[in-house]
């Protein structure tokens, strides 16, 4: 009967696993696919060609029709004396004047023209061009750290961190980025601790199953049925997850309360991973292209925009402030100062508090001599928001206007709002000279945050792990872990679960043996250590030797299963607490060293600064993660 019993079971188990193969993998489309908006390329040149390269049709304007108008960008740096500094002082001063931003591709022709000897000062001029680009500022800092200039290098340190703070494009960089790097170290760590907390109690499962069927079924038996009930959510579609979620039922009946914990801490992290972080990280790879203006003003304010990126931003100037912007910004950068006064215009007309757009039509009227009107719109923005540059430019009014005491007043606020800024508008020498306002990110910002916030999200990056019903949305998933641990705990204590003897190893169960000691010592080694005077002294002898023998095979074993396997360590010290760390740890570890400039890689933006973001946090990831190693194999030294 028991051979029938087995033999049932196994081919039961058989079906059961060719069921599971014939399914094959659940496919599922990621959100993944999208594609990022695109970014600025520089020229391919070399430091011989820094006077030709701009002027060739290599520039950013050659992906759009020709326009009539010249680029002021281009202007300037035709004009300009055919020397890096000069051209770099004279996008400078435009760059500040109009309010053009960040400008990458010229600053990276300046970089490529150092000379090994101005290797910190041309990183310099080109970081001045591009402020808000996290590569030049991490450019400049290296410079100066080979130069030995420390303490600009430092200065430069922090303004790369500034920069990626404050940029939007490298917000979405970090967003996009992060977002994945969570999601594989989060569910990897997650899955591996379940899987690994599932294997280490099996044995003990096998055979309270077999006790079920009968005390005479082999072993290979109840593996077999084990492995039936385990895969059963699989077979029924619940995909990867219905495995976990029975790997974690039979963890967390048979683990005490420090294993129990850290598999209540792996299923948030697993829920946390399935789907807040998946469907984040779906938005951002995405947010862009489902927004078409958006992507055509971030075209815009790279230089890039073609005609279709115009066309749409004038159809939709009419209701879209954003796009209104844009368009200004464009008109500025090529020259049409009258066609920019009209967009901003438009501005007020549906925003009469921007204080952008009364800051640059202030400017306008200042050029054109009506400083009167100028100082009208200057005070009204001043009304809505204080800006060093819009102070600067107030103050260079009242100078027009000789109102002395309110030019030094004025002047003094503004310092001390941005003295950098201000000193570098004033080095520039020009007693008429007013600055624009750049293109309010902040517009851009919040309507990307009010997408990624809107009903439409992408679906999640990951369904193929739940493509069932238990992967619907995060408390359908959480519920399910949840019912498993209460369930646990309510029921749990209904059967004698069966354990091992941590001397002998002999297996500890109520059913075969009839009376218990413990859960952690067999009656044998009981009587062997706490009643030695009831044993002979030489068979007593004989059992501590085989017994601590047996304890070196297991010590070599642990050693090399926690050197070859993440997270081993802490089960052999019973620390599972430090095995979930030591997982995250590791996984932390090898996502920062196979993509140490980021997943998405963005070299124009970023460069050096993607490998402090990632290389540095993998670099500690791996040393942490070793340090647990080595905690528990010392640990289990010292059983």
């Amino acid at each position: 009967m028991a051979y029938r019993r087995s033999i049932a079971a196994y081919s039961l188990a058989f079906i059961v696993i060719v069921l599971a193969a014939a399914t094959g993998p659940v496919s599922a489309q990621s959100a993944n696919e999208g594609v990022l908006p695109r970014s600025d390329a520089a020229p391919d040149v070399g430091p011989a060609d820094l006077q030709d390269a701009w002027l060739a049709d290599r520039g950013p304007a050659s992906s759009r029709p020709l326009e009539v108008e010249e680029d002021q960008i281009q202007k300037s740096w035709r004009l300009a004396p055919p020397t890096a500094y000069a051209r770099a002082a004279a996008l400078g001063r435009v760059r500040l004047e109009l309010g053009l931003g960040d400008l990458p591709v010229p600053a990276t022709l300046i970089a490529r023209a150092a000379t090994p000897q101005e290797s910190g000062s041309y990183a310099n001029m080109a970081r001045e061009l591009a402020p808000g680009v996290p590569a030049f500022q991490m450019a400049a800092a290296l410079a100066f750290w080979r130069s030995g200039e420390f303490s600009a290098a430092l200065l430069a340190l922090g303004d790369s961190a500034w920069s990626i703070a404050a940029s939007l494009a490298a917000q979405l960089w970090m967003l996009e980025n992060f977002t994945v790097l969570l999601l594989m170290v989060l569910g990897s760590a997650s899955l591996a601790f379940i899987v690994l907390a599932g294997l280490h109690i099996c044995s003990h499962a096998a055979h309270d199953l077999g006790d079920v069927f009968g005390a005479s079924m082999p072993m290979f038996a109840t593996y077999a049925c084990l492995g039936v009930l385990l895969l059963l959510p699989l077979v029924l579609g619940e995909g990867l997850l219905g495995l976990i979620l029975a790997l974690f039922a039979m963890g967390f009946l048979y683990g005490r309360a420090r294993q129990r914990r850290s598999l209540a801490v792996a299923a948030v992290l697993l829920v946390t991973a399935l789907h807040p972080i998946a469907e984040l990280g779906s938005i951002a790879t995405s947010l862009i292209e489902r927004d078409p203006v958006a992507s055509s003003v971030l075209q815009v304010l790279a230089g890039t925009e073609t005609a279709a990126d115009v066309e749409r931003l004038e159809a939709a100037g009419s209701v879209d402030v954003t796009a209104m912007h844009a368009l200004a910004y464009r008109a500025r950068r090529l020259g049409l100062f009258d066609a920019s006064g009209d967009h901003l215009l438009s501005v007020l007309q549906r925003a009469p508090t921007d204080f952008v757009a009364l800051t640059n039509l202030g400017n306008l009227e200042k050029r054109r001599g009506n400083t009167t009107a100028a100082v009208d719109y200057y005070e009204r923005a001043i009304a809505q928001e204080r800006d060093a540059t819009l102070l600067f430019d107030l103050s260079q009014a009242y100078s027009s206007a000789f109102r002395m005491e309110e030019y030094e007043m004025i002047l003094a606020q503004a310092q001390r709002l941005d003295d950098r800024k201000v000193a570098a508008l004033s080095s520039l020498g020009d007693a008429e000279l007013v600055a624009d306002l750049g293109f309010p990110m902040t517009r851009l910002r919040s309507r990307l945050v009010a997408l990624a916030l809107s009903d439409g999200s992408a679906p999640s990056a990951v369904a193929f792990l739940a493509p069932g019903r238990f992967g619907e949305n995060w408390v359908v998933t959480g519920g399910a872990f949840a019912l498993i641990m209460l369930s646990t705990l309510l029921l749990g204590n209904r059967w004698d679960r069966a354990s091992l003897c941590e001397r002998c190893g002999h297996r500890i169960c109520t059913r075969c043996d009839g009376t218990v000691w413990s859960e952690d010592v067999c009656e044998d080694c009981h009587r062997l250590f706490q009643y030695p005077e009831g044993t002979d002294p030489s068979l007593r002898m004989a059992r501590l030797q085989a017994l601590s023998e047996r304890e070196g095979r297991l010590d070599r074993i642990w050693r090399i299963l926690s050197l070859l396997i993440p997270g081993v360590a802490g089960f052999a010290a019973k620390r599972p607490d430090q095995a979930m760390l030591s997982l995250l740890l590791f996984s932390g570890a090898v996502v920062c060293g196979l993509w140490p400039s980021g997943i998405l890689e963005d070299p124009m933006l970023m460069g050096g600064a993607a490998v402090l973001c990632f290389a540095l946090p993998g670099l500690l990831a791996g040393i942490g993660y070793v340090t647990l190693v080595v905690m528990g194999l010392i640990a289990r030294k010292s059983f």
